[in-house]
């Protein structure tokens, strides 16, 4: 199966190696550490799972239940909304750097943080009028 970013729903973004993904519509963020965003990287890249699962299986170090691992971090993803099924059928080879896959234990991790929705709500771009645009408060 393969994945892609549930666009325009979510806007991601990839910044020192660690993914981050707002949910447009409910303000709730989601980040990922570098194992996760490397599995995710390969997703949006058009690699499907059992390709991944397999490059992550051959890679020195790897634990047994890593496929269980990389599975229940894409079913949180798919949980989430963040990743959408990818109907194409052109796939790509998967690429994991080993030196991130042992350094997070070769587990893949991705947590909602919602601290800043009300924040994100604040924003006056979300007050916008379709027929007569922003119109401040005075």
């Amino acid at each position: 199966m393969k994945y892609k970013l549930n666009e325009p729903k979510m806007l991601a973004d990839i910044t020192e190696g660690t993914a981050i993904v707002i949910n447009s519509v409910t303000g709730i963020y989601y980040g990922m550490n570098y194992f996760g965003t490397a599995i995710y990287e390969n997703l949006l890249a058009g690699c499907a799972i059992d390709d991944i699962n397999t490059a992550v299986a051959a890679l020195p170090g790897a634990p047994a239940d890593v496929e269980e691992k990389i599975r229940a971090f894409v079913d949180k993803l798919i949980a989430f909304e963040i990743i959408v099924p990818d109907e194409s059928s052109a796939t790509k080879p998967a690429a994991i750097d080993p030196v991130i896959a042992e350094a997070d234990s070769f587990t893949p991790a991705c947590k909602d943080y919602k601290d800043i929705q009300e924040l994100l709500f604040a924003d006056p771009i979300h007050e916008v009028d379709a027929d007569e645009g922003w119109r401040p408060e005075k």
